[in-house]
């Protein structure tokens, strides 16, 4: 008897482990075409719009600068997420600098702050510059304070490169393919002050070993996480999009 309540207590667990938190179908009631932003923080006290992409606070924010649009989704063989992505184009050429675009996953302070936090994606680059540039992340507030980076280049073999860090880049990767979609899952460690970056990594529940780690600086991640970015830039182009949130492996990838 005692050994049926033990497997039972281990099969319940094996299934709340699996339940954890989840976000996911962030480009919900889009249609192709559509503005990725509902609008634009005006203020670093603004109350925070949960589940919404807006324009970061910034007050060097160019107004010209447009919302990303909507484009159909991507997919990867074994990843469940579908639905639409996001446009890496469309920046005005004539324009300096980026804009951030902020979707908010919660106004709590303490519910994404200890264990770690994952973020999966997809990506297809075209192209992109011959320098490191911040591509999407996470954020502890809605006005760009980042700490989970991803970072992406143009390499000498004309490939791409992608990098990981906390606030400033910490390692990068080997090459890989333009025009080809690609899987990353960016895990933020809490307790090991570590971002990591898997890149197209086998889907099983286990948790493989990341391509990249990169260690943070002694109690640079500490703020809690409040949502994801992305950043809006002139010189890149491609999709990305098919996001999921989650605080473990296996719910991140749909195990």
């Amino acid at each position: 008897m005692r050994k049926v309540v033990l497997l039972t207590t281990f099969a319940v667990a094996a299934l709340a482990a699996n339940a954890q938190v989840l976000k996911n179908e962030f480009l919900k009631d889009y249609k192709p075409g559509d503005k990725l932003e509902k609008g634009i923080y005006q203020s670093p006290t603004e109350p925070i719009n949960v589940n919404t992409w807006n324009g970061a606070f910034d007050e060097k924010r160019v107004a010209e600068i447009p919302s990303p649009v909507v484009v159909e989704g991507l997919s990867y063989a074994g990843y469940p997420e579908g639905g639409l992505a996001i446009s890496l184009g469309g920046f005005p050429n004539d324009i300096k600098g980026s804009s951030t675009c902020v979707y908010s996953l919660t106004e709590n302070k303490n519910e994404f702050r200890k264990g770690a936090c994952y973020l999966a994606f997809l990506v297809n680059l075209k192209k992109t510059g011959g320098g490191f540039s911040e591509l999407v992340g996470m954020t502890v507030n809605h006005t760009g304070g980042n700490r989970g980076k991803v970072y992406v280049k143009r390499n000498e073999e004309r490939k791409i490169t992608f990098g990981v860090g906390a606030r400033k880049i910490g390692a990068e990767s080997k090459s890989y393919d333009f025009n080809k979609t690609h899987l990353l899952v960016l895990k933020m460690d809490f307790a090991k002050q570590e971002m990591s970056l898997f890149i197209d990594p086998e889907l099983t529940a286990g948790e493989p070993a990341p391509e990249l780690v990169a260690k943070a600086e002694p109690g640079e991640i500490k703020n809690a996480i409040k949502g994801i970015y992305y950043r809006h830039r002139r010189g890149c182009d491609g999709a990305i999009g098919n996001f999921r949130f989650s605080n473990n492996w296996a719910t991140v990838i749909g195990k």
